[in-house]
């Protein structure tokens, strides 16, 4: 393992001996007859091949990952989606009551909570608000990181970040990688990748042996309820001590793992890139409409499959779409968030269904001399 990532792993880890389940000891197939691992050997009907625990990392998913992602298999640890990922890293390189985990807020809060739950100290480097966009603070970050005071083992970059919709320019990206090596470990959560233009940086990492990568296939995929995702790094080494030390025995259901496949395939997957970008023209539609609203102050640029919007009232709104049966997410009482409301990009229909609401929606301060609210059916709200 290269001493980059060796350097920063805590010391409990490294000399930690993980436990080695039965499926760990054999890869499975259907010329063997299993009878180490405590299995009830009676398959149910219709349930046929559950009785066994399912492979750890199973090389043929492995490898469609690798394809997918352009990596390589031996560079891949796959997990229950990204969040398990986040909650494996941090464990693996933070010492609890010690080592800091640094985030760009607004961003996702998954980074914040999974720190302060191990717990692990907590630094925020809020992201800049510039010519109506959200940007990184690179300076800000790379002397925080080199702030003893801090310890910080772990900097989470979400891009497109998750609730502004922001992607980062690779070059900066790239930057504090170099200038944190050996500081830091940097976490780039490309969630929503698939839905950007600028597109993933793991064709970087090969050149930034302190750059992890988070993908899922929850998003671009349709996958969400399988919990499906994976990390990367460049490193073979630090792949197998994570799949030693940090992984659950058996961290991938059969299901997913079929399902998985499945999603993958050139077929399912053609139809998940389509899908994608019926996704973005929605988007920009939808923009398109909301900039002709006056109940809207401002649209923050995205590069992912929602919009943040800011407008008064925004909590009012959420509510009143929420009375509609429509349900968005309420940012507007989070810090650098004030008064903005999130929407997800649903189809067509969903998506005039909101902005009829919006439409329909008065003011509360408009609401006093006027008929009761209706909503986009023309039926009075309560």
């Amino acid at each position: 393992m290269n001493n980059i990532i060796y350097n920063l792993i805590r010391p409990h880890y490294r000399d930690l001996k993980g436990y080695v389940s039965a499926g760990m000891e054999v890869t499975k197939d259907d010329s063997k007859t299993f009878m180490n691992a405590n299995e009830n050997p009676y398959e149910l009907p219709g349930l046929e091949g559950y009785n066994r625990y399912p492979q750890p990392q199973p090389k043929l998913l492995a490898e469609t990952y690798a394809y997918t992602y352009g990596v390589k298999a031996d560079q891949i640890v796959m997990t229950r989606g990204a969040d398990e990922a986040i909650a494996i890293l941090n464990k693996l390189f933070c010492e609890p009551n010690k080592d800091s985990v640094l985030i760009c807020p607004p961003t996702f809060g998954m980074y914040g909570v999974n720190a302060n739950a191990m717990p692990a100290n907590l630094v925020e480097v809020p992201l800049k608000k510039q010519h109506g966009t959200f940007n990184l603070d690179k300076a800000a970050i790379i002397k925080a990181a080199y702030n003893p005071q801090n310890s910080i083992k772990l900097i989470y970059i979400c891009s497109p970040n998750n609730p502004t919709g922001t992607s980062f320019e690779h070059a900066e990206i790239q930057e504090i990688c170099s200038e944190t090596e050996g500081q830091a470990i940097v976490i780039l959560d490309e969630t929503y990748a698939e839905f950007s233009e600028s597109g993933s940086m793991a064709g970087m990492l090969e050149s930034l042996p302190n750059l992890i990568i988070l993908r899922t296939l929850s998003k671009s995929y349709a996958f969400a309820g399988m919990r499906m995702g994976c990390f990367l790094s460049s490193d073979p080494e630090f792949v197998e001590f994570v799949k030693a030390k940090g992984l659950d025995a058996y961290p991938l259901p059969c299901a997913g793992v079929e399902a998985a496949l499945h999603v993958l395939s050139p077929e399912i997957s053609a139809t998940a890139k389509e899908n994608i970008r019926t996704i973005l023209d929605e988007r920009n539609r939808v923009r398109t409409e909301l900039e002709k609203s006056d109940k809207i102050e401002h649209i923050y640029p995205s590069d992912a499959n929602f919009l943040l919007l800011e407008m008064d009232n925004a909590a009012e709104f959420i509510k009143f779409a929420a009375e509609n049966n429509v349900i968005l997410r309420d940012f507007s009482d989070k810090p650098h968030t004030e008064n903005c409301i999130r929407i997800s990009i649903g189809t067509p229909e969903q998506n005039d269904l909101a902005l009829k609401l919006l439409n329909a929606f008065v003011m509360p301060d408009e609401a006093e001399n006027s008929e009761p609210q209706k909503t986009a059916h023309g039926n009075k709200v309560r």
